[in-house]
């Protein structure tokens, strides 16, 4: 396998509204937990979801579609060696000017000449746009990528064109890995809004949870612990996907207890059966 000196994540689909900036956030969180060191760029003006929770660690590059924003893109790509692991977190529709850049730079041959490793993640969904957007991706990076497939029940609870599809197995072929984005509880968006209007600026997950300063209710606390603990153990099992081949050298996996679920118990095993 070939070392990764650098890696770069970016989402590619071209509709909005389903993750994409959430998952991007906690992958940020996650990278911070395990002293990644990381740099960010956010392309969404209207949002500015990352550089918000990030400002030390993001730049904000408001792009909205024009053609010279392609010039901005192939800066961003020029920087991505800067560090080792860099994230783009893109406005919806700025899939065929990120894809224009790439093929204008041959960005997938350089990134293979200088140990970059890219990485794109796939949000599926039940619309055949979106079914027919992830092929296209698929067609235009090939085997060139690493490839993340995010379920986000928040946003489809089921992806039936998706699951078991050619397309699936055809991502399978490339290696793609998996993920289940958990469900943040409108409890604890609620209570996340509130701190972050005490304090008046945007507050990352991992925050709300170590700090004990921002008074974050203590059963919202405890389930964005659970939360957190969930994505960041299986972004523990992808690491090779997510970061450069050093820095996953470094992740153990943790085996994270199901939370919430059923107790099992064998019939009669505790029961006194003596006469």
């Amino acid at each position: 396998m070939k070392t990764m000196n650098h890696r770069l994540i970016l989402p590619l689909q071209s509709k909005g509204n389903l993750g994409k900036s959430i998952e991007t956030a906690a992958r940020a969180c996650w990278l911070c937990e395990r002293d990644v060191d990381w740099q960010g760029f956010d392309l969404d003006a209207d949002n500015q979801t990352l550089s918000r929770l990030f400002p030390d660690q993001v730049r904000l590059v408001p792009l909205t579609g024009r053609t010279d924003d392609q010039d901005e893109i192939v800066r961003i790509l020029k920087k991505v060696a800067a560090k080792p692991v860099t994230l783009i977190d893109p406005r919806a529709h700025l899939d065929g000017m990120i894809k224009s850049a790439l093929r204008a730079t041959d960005f997938f041959d350089i990134a293979a000449s200088q140990g970059i490793g890219i990485t794109v993640t796939l949000f599926p969904f039940d619309d055949m746009d979106v079914m027919t957007n992830l092929d296209e991706l698929c067609q235009f990076c090939g085997n060139r990528v690493d490839y993340i497939i995010v379920k986000n029940p928040a946003r489809a609870a089921r992806t039936k064109m998706f699951d078991d599809s050619p397309l699936e197995k055809e991502l399978t072929g490339f290696g793609a890995e998996t993920i289940t984005l958990p469900v943040l509880s409108d409890f604890v968006k609620i209570n996340l809004s509130r701190i972050e209007a005490e304090q008046e600026r945007s507050i990352p997950f991992n925050e709300a949870i170590a700090e004990d300063g921002l008074a974050v209710d203590i059963m919202a606390r405890g389930m964005l612990q659970h939360w957190i603990g969930d994505i960041f153990s299986q972004y523990d099992r992808i690491a090779s996907k997510v970061l450069p081949s050093v820095e996953a050298a470094k992740i153990k996996p943790k085996a994270v207890p199901g939370i919430g679920g059923i107790p099992k118990a064998r019939r009669g095993a505790k029961a006194n059966l003596t006469e």
